[in-house]
């Protein structure tokens, strides 16, 4: 069996199982696969209504997915017309390559009114609407979690297979990756390069051509940003929020977010604690 005849098959049996649309999401948040290929009515006209409807969509989606690159772990959520979804990570040789989503559901006994609003806001009478709010998909709540423990393990399965890749991914992809996952460490650019397996001139340069800033610069970004949402919690102290975050003692951590926010870590959280 071949890498498609792999994916098309866990797609297959997933939905069959589930009852989910069940996608295949390059690391542009694009659909490179799905079963059933078409959407159900509801997210067809909806995404088809309008770029703008569309765009929405995609946004919703691309946000998940982004948090599941951070975490690494399977997300149930609900998208914003209040319909299940989940994500899951997918690897190839260790490296993020995609993402396996189930989605286009409710819960079962769950209200429509405002599935058929949306839809009459975009034009739809209101049995039509109601028609076609009707046909989108149930599930019991309770079975929830199994459908997505069972495509967590349809995802380590594709992982392990090596079944994904994505010749697109570039050394500045690879890069932000690294840094993601290793920013509460102390990074060395060899360490970086030789993980991402490219040179230090390269590495540099994409990055830069990319993302439109430095490597330093985006991982204390991502650091601070780590650090401001730590800040509202009052059972970590300052001092571990630093090391957690990479950073190497209080004193530097005060200094670089001061320098970021006008404003010492320890005012910070007094500040969104009142």
């Amino acid at each position: 069996m071949n890498d498609q005849e792999k994916i098309t098959s866990v797609l297959r049996e997933l939905h069959k199982i589930s009852g989910f649309r069940i996608s295949l999401h390059n690391l542009d948040f694009e659909e490179i696969a799905a079963y059933p290929e078409q959407k159900q009515a509801f997210c067809s006209y909806i995404q088809n209504a309008s770029e703008l409807e569309l765009s929405k969509c995609l946004e919703c989606d691309r946000i998940a997915c982004e948090k599941v690159s951070e975490s690494g772990q399977t997300m149930i959520y609900k998208c914003r017309h209040n319909l299940v979804e989940a994500i899951s990570p997918l690897y190839s040789f260790g490296i993020l390559t995609g993402f396996l989503m189930m989605g286009q559901i409710r819960v079962e006994n769950q209200e429509i009114d405002t599935m058929i609003f949306a839809l009459e806001k975009l034009g739809k009478k209101n049995f039509e609407a109601r028609d076609i709010a009707t046909q989108i998909p149930s599930v019991k709540e309770d079975m929830i979690n199994s459908f997505v423990n069972i495509m967590t393990v349809c995802a380590n399965y594709l992982t392990l297979s090596n079944a994904i890749t994505d010749a697109k991914i570039s050394p500045a992809q690879l890069t932000i990756q690294y840094l993601n996952r290793n920013f509460s460490k102390k990074i060395s650019i060899k360490e970086l390069c030789d993980s991402v397996g490219y040179s230090k001139s390269t590495v540099i340069s994409t990055f830069k051509n990319e993302y439109g800033t430095t490597i330093n610069a985006y991982l204390n970004e991502l650091r601070l940003s780590k650090a401001r949402k730590m800040l509202k919690n009052n059972s970590v102290s300052v001092n571990e929020i630093a090391l957690l975050c990479g950073f190497s003692d209080q004193s530097y951590f005060s200094k670089v977010f001061s320098a970021k926010y006008g404003i010492t870590p320890s005012d910070y959280r007094k500040e969104i604690s009142i």
